[in-house]
């Protein structure tokens, strides 16, 4: 099964078909970034509305056995999910509400501070705040797996301690291999791992070095990255971002809090490696794993396995 650790697309059916033709079977999509809870669900019953519309082809799933049957259908199976926390307001009791409708995976936080902790961004990161550590142990009570992509390191590294489950960077790198503040330092990629944690590392370009950077080199970082800390806790979280018109990057990365002075001067996507322009290229990135030496069960725990693995722990 080869799972997508997260993509932030704006779907369609044509979108879907083109995921499907990379040979991927699941995707983590995010349903919701800057939304408040009435917006939140907004999102949700438009996918909902969606996957029915289209139940040929796409089904939103919520636990292993749902996945499977998907595979089995051949239909894209779709794991719902939040990159921040801000439609959980204040209330733990959110995170089983949420769950209830199909959110599986929920990120502490996403570009911004907020009332959980500090986001890869901030200048001072504070780590957990009191209302956070009680969110981390709601969301582990309700079989939802808790993503720290975006948040900062002190805030990442106590919600690593704090879950009574494994935690996940859905889609992220080593900052050994591209020193961004979106990307991980090591000691809390092993610390994550230790507990069970799966990292998804990113092909999007600003966090593995820009479009040049070789097929060879992202893969043997796969391959370091594996040698230490295990194959078992490797994976591959896309960030892809089909569908979207370049105009809609201002939103995603800033929502309403930093509108930009002149809409026009907004950067476009950047552009992408060509061995991987996008979900369609799955197949080109296998063929870089094998390159790099990996076994063909450990190229297909990195490509799917691993998620899998993950989410039925944390699912249930």
């Amino acid at each position: 099964m080869i799972i997508d650790g997260l993509e932030i697309n704006d779907w369609s059916r044509s979108v879907v078909e083109q995921v499907r033709s990379g040979g991927i079977d699941v995707v983590h999509a995010t349903c919701g970034v800057w939304e408040d809870m009435a917006g939140t669900m907004t999102r949700i019953g438009s996918w909902r509305h969606f996957a029915r519309q289209n139940s040929d082809v796409v089904r939103i799933v919520t636990d292993v056995a749902g996945m499977e049957q998907a595979v089995a259908d051949d239909v894209l199976g779709i794991v719902l999910g939040f990159q921040n926390s801000s439609m959980l307001g204040d209330d733990p009791e959110m995170a089983g509400i949420f769950a209830d409708v199909g959110v599986r995976v929920i990120q502490l936080t996403y570009n911004i501070a907020n009332h959980l902790g500090s986001s890869c961004w901030e200048p001072h990161d504070g780590g957990l705040t009191r209302v956070g550590h009680r969110m981390v142990a709601a969301l582990d009570d309700a079989g939802v797996l808790i993503d720290i992509s975006h948040v900062g390191n002190v805030t990442g590294r106590d919600a690593i301690d704090a879950s009574a489950n494994p935690i996940a960077v859905t889609h992220g790198n080593p900052a050994s291999f591209c020193p961004s503040a979106r990307n991980k330092p090591d000691d809390l990629i092993e610390a994550m791992a230790a507990r069970g944690g799966v990292i998804g590392c990113t092909l999007y370009p600003l966090f593995m070095g820009g479009a040049d950077v070789p097929r060879s080199a992202y893969c043997q970082m796969l391959a370091d990255l594996a040698g230490r800390i295990g194959v078992d806790h490797v994976a591959i979280g896309t960030d892809a971002v089909v569908g979207w018109q370049p105009d809609a990057l201002g939103w995603m990365r800033n929502g309403r809090w930093d509108r930009p002075a002149n809409p026009d001067e907004v950067p476009p996507f950047p552009p992408w490696p060509d061995w991987f322009r996008g979900p369609e290229d799955f197949p080109s990135l296998a063929e870089g794993l094998d390159e790099a030496g990996f076994l063909p069960e450990e190229r297909d725990a990195v490509l799917g396995g691993n998620w899998l693995r993950l989410f039925g722990q944390v699912f249930g």
